[in-house]
């Protein structure tokens, strides 16, 4: 017996399955389609839907989807797995945050601030119509990854809010930070559209994560233990345990032993575009500096002088994403260099 995924393609009950989403023919008349992966159990059960790269120039999430189609066995899952590893194709093959056609001629083309999408939308906005009306309807839980850019890291995921389940689901997760996102950042920041906003408004349990390596809390420091997770294994790892939660695996999910919650977290981007020589690196992530640190220079790559100094702004500031590449990054005014949390407003979990 097939069924009908609800996106252009048929599966079969204990079998893996692959298709596309037909968007439109693009001007050099190559077909627009997104890809889709199915993993369908041999009982019925919730449907999970993960996503990536929703911004071009995210990749290393790809893996985490590639990862779970390989591994997951249709006889031991109850329910459907979907997995697109690349939600906006166009700005992957540009390597691009945005949509360039849209960037270029459009309003926008950030495709996390344009769900659900329009039919007879800019290019952006057809492709997230098409994930929004033939994936999402029936789902029991979205998966949005996101990932490092260039030279950022970052590891950490966003407190659910809609129902308790959403919160259970970020926890549940695994996430050793956690951003409790307040609505007036949301409004500042021009947040509006994301995928977590719409799939709220029409009742479907969603998590939002920023997927990379972490070497473990500053709590956890120091006791003699290896707390470095990687790539994808900080996200195999988040997936299967959302996939515990919901009963469509066996088992317990396996939960760092302390997490925090953080509010709010403040982006500390460069004035002034030149050489970002950052002071921190990988290993920093999950780590506290206090107020006047000097995180990051900006240099001109002409007269070698100092443009700009990045400074830690709390008094104990949390760093939960970094600019990290050696010896120095290109950035331009507005760059993302670091992102930090205040000590001050954060919450411990305690698992164990």
């Amino acid at each position: 017996m097939t069924k009908k995924a609800g996106i252009g393609m048929n599966f079969e009950p204990g079998k893996k399955a692959f298709g596309f989403l037909d968007v439109c023919m693009m001007a050099s008349g190559a077909p627009l389609r997104i890809p889709v992966h199915v993993v369908a159990g041999t009982k019925p059960g919730p449907k999970l839907v993960v996503m990536s790269t929703a911004h071009g120039y995210e990749i290393q999430q790809i893996s985490v989807i590639r990862t779970l189609v390989e591994t997951l066995d249709p006889g031991k899952l109850k329910g459907t797995f979907v997995g697109i590893p690349v939600c906006n194709p166009v700005a992957f093959e540009g390597g691009t945050r945005s949509t360039w056609i849209d960037s270029i001629f459009g309003d926008s083309g950030n495709m996390n601030r344009l769900w659900p999408g329009r039919p007879d939308g800019w290019l952006t906005e057809r492709m997230t119509y098409k994930i929004s009306q033939e994936v999402f309807p029936g789902s029991t839980c979205v998966i949005d990854l996101h990932a490092a850019t260039g030279g950022l890291e970052l590891s950490y995921g966003y407190l659910g809010k809609a129902s308790e389940t959403e919160i259970e689901i970020s926890k549940v997760y695994g996430n050793e930070i956690l951003v409790d996102t307040q609505q007036a950042e949301v409004v500042k920041k021009r947040q509006q559209g994301t995928s977590s906003e719409y799939l709220r408004e029409i009742g479907i349990p969603t998590y939002s994560t920023e997927v990379g390596e972490f070497h473990g809390l500053w709590l956890e420091r120091g006791k003699g233990k290896d707390l470095v997770r990687t790539v994808p294994e900080v996200g195999v790892t988040g997936v299967t345990n959302v996939m515990k939660y919901l009963g469509m695996l066996e088992g317990k999910p396996k939960l760092p032993e302390k997490q925090a919650i953080v509010k709010p977290e403040l982006n500390l981007r460069p004035a002034h575009g030149g050489l970002l020589v950052s002071e921190k690196g990988i290993e920093d992530l999950g780590t506290v500096v206090s107020k006047g640190s000097i995180l990051a220079r900006v240099i001109s790559p002409y007269t070698f002088e100092v443009l700009d100094t990045i400074t830690a702004p709390f008094e104990e500031s949390l760093l939960i994403a970094a600019t990290t590449q050696k010896p120095f990054l290109r950035v331009n005014p507005g760059d993302f260099a670091y992102i930090v949390a205040d000590m001050a407003n954060t919450k411990v979990i305690e698992n164990c």
